[in-house]
Protein backbone atom coordinates (compact mmCIF):
# COMPACT_ATOMS: atom_id res chain seq x y z
CA UNK A 1 0.00 0.00 0.00
CA UNK A 2 3.06 2.25 0.78
CA UNK A 3 3.64 2.39 -3.14
CA UNK A 4 0.43 3.94 -3.90
CA UNK A 5 0.55 7.42 -4.56
CA UNK A 6 -1.51 10.00 -2.65
CA UNK A 7 -2.64 7.36 -0.60
CA UNK A 8 -3.91 9.73 2.60
CA UNK A 9 -5.69 11.90 0.08
CA UNK A 10 -7.47 8.58 -1.77
CA UNK A 11 -8.36 7.30 2.03
CA UNK A 12 -10.06 10.01 2.74
CA UNK A 13 -11.70 10.66 -0.57
CA UNK A 14 -13.02 6.90 -0.10
CA UNK A 15 -14.35 7.56 3.26
CA UNK A 16 -16.22 10.78 2.13
CA UNK A 17 -17.99 9.10 -0.88
CA UNK A 18 -19.40 6.62 1.40
CA UNK A 19 -20.58 8.51 4.22
CA UNK A 20 -22.07 11.24 1.86
CA UNK A 21 -25.10 9.18 0.87
CA UNK A 22 -25.59 8.46 4.39
CA UNK A 23 -25.82 11.47 5.78
CA UNK A 24 -28.18 12.66 2.90
CA UNK A 25 -30.38 10.45 3.42
CA UNK A 26 -30.40 10.78 7.27
CA UNK A 27 -31.22 14.37 6.61
CA UNK A 28 -33.78 14.69 4.01
CA UNK A 29 -36.45 12.95 6.42
CA UNK A 30 -35.98 15.27 9.05
CA UNK A 31 -35.85 18.05 7.05
CA UNK A 32 -39.22 17.01 5.59
CA UNK A 33 -40.61 16.69 9.23
CA UNK A 34 -39.83 20.32 9.55
CA UNK A 35 -41.51 21.74 6.42
CA UNK A 36 -44.55 19.50 7.41
CA UNK A 37 -44.79 21.19 10.78
CA UNK A 38 -43.62 24.88 9.48
CA UNK A 39 -46.59 24.07 6.84
CA UNK A 40 -49.37 22.79 9.20
CA UNK A 41 -48.46 25.56 11.63
CA UNK A 42 -48.48 28.38 9.36
CA UNK A 43 -52.03 27.33 8.31
CA UNK A 44 -53.51 26.27 11.05
CA UNK A 45 -56.80 28.72 11.29
CA UNK A 46 -57.79 26.74 14.65
CA UNK A 47 -54.57 27.57 16.29
CA UNK A 48 -54.72 30.99 15.83
CA UNK A 49 -58.58 31.23 17.35
CA UNK A 50 -57.57 29.43 20.23
CA UNK A 51 -54.87 32.17 20.83
CA UNK A 52 -57.28 34.82 19.94
CA UNK A 53 -59.74 33.32 23.10
CA UNK A 54 -56.16 33.16 25.19
CA UNK A 55 -55.61 36.61 24.64
CA UNK A 56 -59.09 37.95 25.50
CA UNK A 57 -58.84 35.88 28.69
CA UNK A 58 -55.65 37.85 29.51
CA UNK A 59 -57.20 40.86 28.40
CA UNK A 60 -60.41 40.43 30.84
CA UNK A 61 -57.66 39.35 33.76
CA UNK A 62 -55.33 42.95 32.59
CA UNK A 63 -58.49 45.15 33.07
CA UNK A 64 -59.71 43.75 36.47
CA UNK A 65 -56.51 44.48 37.20
CA UNK A 66 -56.06 48.15 36.16
CA UNK A 67 -54.01 47.48 33.50
CA UNK A 68 -53.92 48.03 28.98
CA UNK A 69 -55.13 46.04 27.12
CA UNK A 70 -52.31 43.77 25.12
CA UNK A 71 -52.50 43.90 21.50
CA UNK A 72 -50.51 40.37 21.36
CA UNK A 73 -48.04 37.98 23.32
CA UNK A 74 -45.11 36.10 22.96
CA UNK A 75 -45.72 32.38 22.41
CA UNK A 76 -43.57 31.51 25.45
CA UNK A 77 -46.62 32.34 27.44
CA UNK A 78 -48.18 29.06 26.26
CA UNK A 79 -46.04 27.16 28.47
CA UNK A 80 -47.00 28.93 31.96
CA UNK A 81 -50.88 28.47 31.28
CA UNK A 82 -50.75 25.31 33.38
CA UNK A 83 -48.89 27.12 35.96
CA UNK A 84 -51.23 29.86 36.47
CA UNK A 85 -53.43 28.98 39.33
CA UNK A 86 -56.54 30.68 41.16
CA UNK A 87 -58.21 30.67 44.18
CA UNK A 88 -59.11 26.57 43.66
CA UNK A 89 -55.51 25.32 42.68
CA UNK A 90 -56.59 22.09 40.40
CA UNK A 91 -57.86 25.42 38.27
CA UNK A 92 -55.00 26.74 36.01
CA UNK A 93 -55.09 29.40 33.36
CA UNK A 94 -55.32 26.88 30.47
CA UNK A 95 -58.78 25.12 32.23
CA UNK A 96 -60.04 28.33 32.17
CA UNK A 97 -58.63 28.53 28.73
CA UNK A 98 -60.62 25.27 27.75
CA UNK A 99 -63.93 26.64 29.48
CA UNK A 100 -64.50 29.28 27.43
CA UNK A 101 -63.63 27.39 24.35
CA UNK A 102 -66.05 24.82 25.28
CA UNK A 103 -68.69 27.11 25.83
CA UNK A 104 -68.19 29.22 22.83
CA UNK A 105 -66.75 26.62 20.14
CA UNK A 106 -66.87 23.32 21.93
CA UNK A 107 -65.57 22.16 18.23
CA UNK A 108 -62.31 23.81 18.43
CA UNK A 109 -61.08 21.93 21.61
CA UNK A 110 -59.79 19.28 19.06
CA UNK A 111 -57.35 22.27 17.26
CA UNK A 112 -54.42 19.54 18.26
CA UNK A 113 -55.38 17.32 15.77
CA UNK A 114 -54.54 20.20 13.13
CA UNK A 115 -50.86 20.02 14.22
CA UNK A 116 -50.82 16.26 14.38
CA UNK A 117 -46.90 16.62 13.17
CA UNK A 118 -46.71 18.42 16.85
CA UNK A 119 -47.49 15.26 18.94
CA UNK A 120 -43.68 13.98 19.01
CA UNK A 121 -40.98 15.84 20.61
CA UNK A 122 -39.47 18.36 18.41
CA UNK A 123 -35.85 16.94 16.87
CA UNK A 124 -33.12 18.77 15.61
CA UNK A 125 -33.15 22.93 15.34
CA UNK A 126 -33.93 24.24 11.34
CA UNK A 127 -30.59 26.31 12.18
CA UNK A 128 -28.83 23.19 12.81
CA UNK A 129 -30.21 21.18 9.70
CA UNK A 130 -29.07 24.19 7.60
CA UNK A 131 -25.54 23.38 8.95
CA UNK A 132 -25.43 19.92 8.27
CA UNK A 133 -26.19 20.61 4.65
CA UNK A 134 -23.91 23.52 4.41
CA UNK A 135 -21.05 20.91 5.54
CA UNK A 136 -22.32 18.47 2.79
CA UNK A 137 -21.98 21.36 0.21
CA UNK A 138 -18.42 21.44 1.28
CA UNK A 139 -17.87 17.65 1.24
CA UNK A 140 -19.10 17.83 -2.43
CA UNK A 141 -17.33 20.50 -3.32
CA UNK A 142 -13.91 18.81 -1.62
CA UNK A 143 -14.68 16.10 -4.19
CA UNK A 144 -14.50 18.38 -7.09
CA UNK A 145 -11.86 19.90 -6.21
CA UNK A 146 -9.88 16.30 -5.96
CA UNK A 147 -11.18 15.35 -8.97
CA UNK A 148 -9.76 18.33 -10.92
CA UNK A 149 -6.71 17.88 -8.93
CA UNK A 150 -6.26 14.09 -9.92
CA UNK A 151 -6.99 15.22 -13.84
CA UNK A 152 -3.63 17.31 -13.74
CA UNK A 153 -1.92 14.70 -12.34
CA UNK A 154 -0.79 11.70 -14.27
CA UNK A 155 -3.92 9.71 -14.49
CA UNK A 156 -1.60 6.34 -15.28
CA UNK A 157 -1.43 6.65 -11.43
CA UNK A 158 -4.84 5.74 -10.87
CA UNK A 159 -7.07 2.64 -12.03
CA UNK A 160 -8.54 2.94 -15.40
CA UNK A 161 -12.07 3.43 -14.38
CA UNK A 162 -11.59 6.00 -11.17
CA UNK A 163 -11.70 9.55 -12.78
CA UNK A 164 -15.07 7.97 -14.65
CA UNK A 165 -16.70 6.42 -11.35
CA UNK A 166 -15.44 9.52 -9.77
CA UNK A 167 -17.16 11.62 -12.29
CA UNK A 168 -20.42 9.58 -12.34
CA UNK A 169 -20.93 9.95 -8.14
CA UNK A 170 -20.04 13.20 -8.36
CA UNK A 171 -23.08 14.00 -10.72
CA UNK A 172 -25.52 11.53 -8.40
CA UNK A 173 -24.33 13.53 -5.12
CA UNK A 174 -24.73 16.96 -6.97
CA UNK A 175 -28.66 16.00 -8.11
CA UNK A 176 -29.05 14.88 -4.20
CA UNK A 177 -27.33 18.12 -2.75
CA UNK A 178 -29.27 20.37 -5.32
CA UNK A 179 -33.03 18.39 -4.02
CA UNK A 180 -31.16 18.10 -0.02
CA UNK A 181 -30.64 22.13 -1.01
CA UNK A 182 -34.28 23.50 -2.28
CA UNK A 183 -35.78 21.34 0.61
CA UNK A 184 -33.68 23.24 3.01
CA UNK A 185 -34.36 26.79 1.72
CA UNK A 186 -38.23 26.07 1.43
CA UNK A 187 -38.03 24.92 5.64
CA UNK A 188 -36.09 28.18 6.08
CA UNK A 189 -39.16 30.45 4.25
CA UNK A 190 -41.94 28.71 6.07
CA UNK A 191 -40.47 28.53 8.87
CA UNK A 192 -39.04 32.55 8.30
CA UNK A 193 -42.85 32.96 7.67
CA UNK A 194 -44.06 31.37 10.92
CA UNK A 195 -42.17 33.96 12.97
CA UNK A 196 -43.75 36.57 10.71
CA UNK A 197 -47.13 35.28 11.44
CA UNK A 198 -46.36 35.37 15.01
CA UNK A 199 -44.85 38.30 15.69
CA UNK A 200 -41.39 35.99 17.22
CA UNK A 201 -37.72 37.64 16.78
CA UNK A 202 -36.02 36.72 13.62
CA UNK A 203 -33.42 34.57 15.26
CA UNK A 204 -35.91 32.73 17.73
CA UNK A 205 -34.66 28.82 17.79
CA UNK A 206 -36.89 26.59 15.97
CA UNK A 207 -36.14 24.11 18.66
CA UNK A 208 -37.25 26.60 21.29
CA UNK A 209 -40.71 27.48 19.34
CA UNK A 210 -41.33 24.08 18.14
CA UNK A 211 -40.80 22.89 21.59
CA UNK A 212 -43.15 25.01 23.01
CA UNK A 213 -46.02 24.65 21.28
CA UNK A 214 -45.36 20.78 21.55
CA UNK A 215 -45.57 21.27 25.78
CA UNK A 216 -48.42 23.70 25.24
CA UNK A 217 -50.27 21.15 22.74
CA UNK A 218 -49.58 18.06 25.66
CA UNK A 219 -50.95 20.15 28.34
CA UNK A 220 -54.28 21.39 26.48
CA UNK A 221 -54.73 17.76 25.23
CA UNK A 222 -54.81 16.79 29.07
CA UNK A 223 -56.74 19.22 30.23
CA UNK A 224 -59.08 18.54 27.83
CA UNK A 225 -59.19 14.39 28.89
CA UNK A 226 -59.79 15.46 32.48
CA UNK A 227 -62.94 17.24 31.25
CA UNK A 228 -64.73 14.86 29.34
Amino acid sequence: MCNISHLSAQLDLLLTLRELPISMNDLQPLINQKIRMCKQLVNCRSFVTVLEYLLAIGNYLNENAGKEKAKGFRLLSLTKLSQLRGRDKNFTLLHALLEQIMLHEPGLATFTQDLAEFETVPGASIKGLTAEVDVLKNEVQKVIQYRKTIRKRNSGAHHPNFSKDLKMAIEKYNVQLEMLTKACDEMKKLYSAILVKFGEPPDQDSQELFGMIYQFLHDFRRAHAETV
